[in-house]
């Protein structure tokens, strides 16, 4: 089996490391070395999204036409080895990596049109609602209820170890809005304005 590069590759692979060269800070750069989890610095991570947005590479796993790259498989692998090798921090994957690609699988044209854009400038930045006082890792087990108004859906209960949710202006949520058959069913995804009273 070869394992070499192709010449393709290894002009892609000259690139990223180029762009890496000229557009990593050394404070963006020093975020990123000094991660101690999958969350760097916030500031940095915000900026780095920045300088990767204006060159169309914040998000190269979403779709083409919404702002992803037509990348081979070999280049998103370059791309990913090149940014660690350089010290690139990484941005958070509330939002790039987790809810945008329910959005483009499930959500309406308008949620569509307003999210993904603003996901990938971080004008939305999302935090995972998830977890509960009584429910961690066993999501069958949420209580946080949200019932229908007529005009909105109205959640009660709470979450907790929200990650981000001190700088997220938009919560993505697992929520139950029903209590019927098998605990693992009645359970909605919904999107959360983090300015909503409560």
């Amino acid at each position: 089996m070869d394992l070499s590069w192709s010449e393709a590759d290894s002009t892609f692979r000259d690139e990223v490391r180029q762009f890496m060269a000229e557009k990593l800070t050394p404070e963006i750069s020093r975020a990123g070395r000094l991660m101690t989890s999958v969350y760097s610095d916030h500031e940095a991570s915000l900026a780095w999204q920045a300088i990767l947005h204006e060159r169309g590479w914040a998000a190269p796993a979403w779709p083409v036409e919404y702002g992803g790259c037509d990348w081979s498989l070999t280049q998103h692998y370059i791309f990913s080895r090149e940014s660690q090798l350089a010290g690139a921090p990484s941005l958070s994957p509330m939002g790039i990596r987790m809810v945008a690609h329910a959005i483009v699988k499930f959500g309406t044209p308008e949620q569509k049109a307003f999210f993904l854009p603003r996901i990938l400038t971080a004008e939305v930045f999302f935090c995972q609602g998830y977890s509960e006082p009584e429910s961690g890792s066993d999501l069958a087990s949420l209580s946080m209820a949200a019932t229908d108004d007529g005009d909105h859906l109205v959640c009660t209960g709470s979450k907790i170890w929200t990650t981000h949710a001190t700088e997220a202006n938009w919560m993505f949520a697992l929520v139950r809005t029903s209590r019927s058959g098998k605990k693992q069913h009645g359970i909605t995804f919904v999107l959360v304005d983090m300015t909503t009273p409560g």
